[in-house]
């Protein structure tokens, strides 16, 4: 409703751009804005960033790279909503969900377990070197868009990238371990 209202409003200069550019990206930018903020909806989260996209087409088309753009309005976007959401639960206003909204109905039960783990992974990085993360290995993006995406040189972006993949796998290796030894006591207390 607020989409439609912001495109009636907006007349058409940009707007087949925007459209254009959620066709193509929108599905990225939802996973992505999934992967940085679980909790929360990732499809309304979309819904705003092409507000915000409407809003500010003027700007859109003259940057050098629209999806970096994007990619760059998401992740404050995210950023923004993940303070958000701590304050809320700081204060008692609302509660935190453990396991991120994924559709279970097509997934098997260790790739549900997978994505669990990855996302208590993804929440035990700092958001810099998050936001990283997901942008590259989870995304896919190019480094040199992830540093137009982010105002941040080349070089960060590789530094972050290599510090938060040890992260990534150290946590991912300390969730396994506690796994395999919940796991191991549940067995000596079933066996005789």
């Amino acid at each position: 409703m607020i989409l439609d209202q912001a495109i009636t409003q907006s007349g058409s200069g940009g707007v087949d751009e925007v459209r254009r550019l959620y066709l193509t990206e929108g599905a990225g930018l939802r996973q992505t804005l999934a992967r940085l903020v679980p909790e929360l909806d990732a499809h309304d989260l979309l819904h705003e960033l092409f507000v915000v996209a409407l809003d500010k087409r003027d700007e859109l088309g003259t940057v050098q790279s629209p999806r970096a753009w994007l990619y760059g309005v998401a992740v404050k976007l995210a950023a923004t909503r993940r303070r958000t959401a701590r304050l809320r639960r700081f204060f008692g206003l609302e509660q935190a969900h453990d396991v991120p909204a994924v559709d279970v109905s097509t997934r098997t039960v260790a790739q549900r377990d997978a994505q669990v783990r990855v996302s208590r992974a993804l929440e035990s990085l700092a958001a810099p070197k998050r936001e990283v993360f997901v942008l590259f290995e989870l995304q896919g993006l190019p480094g040199e868009e992830i540093a137009a995406a982010l105002h941040i040189p080349l070089k960060t972006v590789w530094t972050r990238l290599f510090h938060a993949r040890k992260e990534v796998t150290a946590a991912l290796e300390r969730q396994l371990l506690i796994e395999a030894r919940t796991s191991g006591l549940k067995r000596d207390e079933v066996e005789p």
